[in-house]
């Protein structure tokens, strides 16, 4: 997979965008809190040649500026707006998973115009109450220093978020961390900038916008999500709510899925679904 990289100005902010190349509709992918655009590559490699797909890495990740503020959906949808301005696409279908199905919420209410279809992996609703702290031990590793990848990596591969460990995970957590000339590695995302992006989600409604939505949405739905009883980014009945609200719009669950693996390991059916909803 040939990978082309830029940096767009979105009126100060430098954002980074992975261009995975392929022609035809441009599918611009949105990823979630701590991640950055990599996560999207076995997507990607199903989806190009057929689709041109982007990534975005959002402000304050990966090789994307890290302003001292601006941490909402609203200032993202705000940079993804300058992103596709600055590649001149007057329309795209907007993907997006957990904080990124939130933000593509928020973009596709904000600049309907600028949509021809929703995707939402696994988020699209207002942050359930329990969500932050699930993920907090997710968050330790921002801002330590580890003695190398390898290190890096131990605990992650560990997780059942990520088994099978594959090299799609593998490549998307070597481009999550800065690697020094000593070997040591440290997290590109500073973890002030995920604290603000929490608080900032916890005064925000999402659900708001669910009635400017205009075009259609599939949603999939990770049913092993957190690995929570209770703490997910989309439920099975706001899921099935909205496929039945927005017109032309479908809820698939992705069966056994958490809220990771659904891309990393089960790309191929999220893929054909996709595709089948976008011809």
């Amino acid at each position: 997979m040939k990978i082309t990289n830029y940096k767009v100005d979105t009126g100060g902010v430098q954002i980074h965008v992975v261009d995975y190349g392929g022609t035809g509709k441009t599918i611009l992918c949105i990823h979630g809190l701590t991640a950055n655009a990599r996560f999207w590559d076995a997507i990607a490699d199903q989806l190009t040649p057929s689709y041109r797909v982007l990534a975005v890495d959002l402000r304050g990740r990966g090789d994307s500026e890290k302003p001292a503020n601006g941490y909402n959906i609203q200032q993202h949808a705000e940079d993804i707006r300058h992103v596709l301005a600055s590649f001149s696409i007057e329309k795209a279908v907007i993907m997006g998973h957990s904080l990124g199905a939130m933000i593509s919420v928020c973009f596709t209410a904000t600049y309907p115009q600028l949509v021809e279809k929703l995707i939402l992996v696994d988020g699209g609703e207002d942050l359930h109450p329990q969500v932050a702290d699930v993920l907090q031990p997710s968050l330790e590793r921002l801002g330590r220093v580890y003695e190398n990848f390898n290190t890096y990596t131990v605990d992650l591969k560990g997780k059942p978020f990520f088994q099978p460990w594959n090299s799609y995970v593998h490549e998307y957590f070597y481009a999550d961390v800065h690697h020094q000339s000593d070997g040591t590695v440290t997290a590109k995302t500073p973890k002030e900038i995920i604290d603000q992006e929490i608080a900032a989600l916890k005064n925000t409604s999402v659900n708001q916008y669910h009635d400017q939505i205009q075009v259609p949405v599939l949603m999939f739905y990770a049913p092993n999500c957190l690995l929570h009883p209770h703490a997910y980014l989309l439920s099975e009945q706001m899921g099935k709510k909205l496929a039945a609200k927005w017109k032309d719009s479908k809820f698939i669950e992705i069966q056994n899925s958490n809220h990771f693996s659904i891309v990393f390991s089960e790309y191929k059916r999220v893929s054909a679904a996709i595709q089948e909803f976008l011809s």
